[in-house]
């Protein structure tokens, strides 16, 4: 929920005007159910139109390419502000967006999530919320360990960052940059 709230955020702060979340539906309430819902409870409170695109499982090129386009109307692009269900989507979506005319982040700014870097230590394939892996597999590990199993939370919430990846534009006030999310 704090990776789609922090998502909208930023859009917001970096000027969008009209957002939208794409993520792949399953049938299960699920992480990027949670992260859905983040975003549209931040747009809401802020004011900020949104439009959600529920990609089904197993969504194939030619269908997001489909869904990108149900948002043109008469050549233009609505939307100028995508938060994307997983980096690997946000990249989906830039290509088609590029491929289509577009530039990014210059006509419309695009957030993944993951942290994914394409190799190791190198930049981040995009704009990204990232998950603490550290933290997760420290929290994981820990519970394993434990001599009584009884007393772990049921939820262990982590926080995430927001990192640059230049499909946003630079933060028109200073100091929003890997700015923390509640989890």
């Amino acid at each position: 929920v704090g990776g789609g709230r922090l998502a909208a955020e930023e859009l917001a702060d970096r000027g969008c005007r009209h957002g939208a979340c794409f993520y792949i539906k399953v049938s299960l309430s699920n992480e990027p159910s949670k992260r859905r819902d983040g975003f549209i409870r931040e747009c809401t409170a802020r004011g900020l139109p949104f439009e959600v695109c529920n990609l089904p499982d197993g969504t194939q090129p030619d269908a997001l390419t489909d869904a990108l386009q149900s948002f043109v109307s008469d050549g233009k692009f609505t939307l100028d502000g995508l938060f994307c269900g997983t980096d690997l989507l946000a990249y989906q979506v830039r290509c088609l967006l590029t491929g289509m005319g577009y530039c990014v982040p210059e006509d419309v700014q695009i957030i993944g999530f993951d942290g994914i870097r394409m190799f190791g230590d190198l930049d981040y394939t995009c704009s990204t919320i990232v998950q603490p892996v550290q933290g997760i597999a420290e929290a994981a590990v820990n519970m394993v360990l434990a001599p009584d199993f009884g007393g772990l939370p049921q939820l262990v919430c982590l926080p995430v960052t927001y990192q640059p990846g230049g499909t946003t534009l630079d933060a028109p006030a200073a100091g929003t940059a890997g700015r923390e999310g509640q989890p």
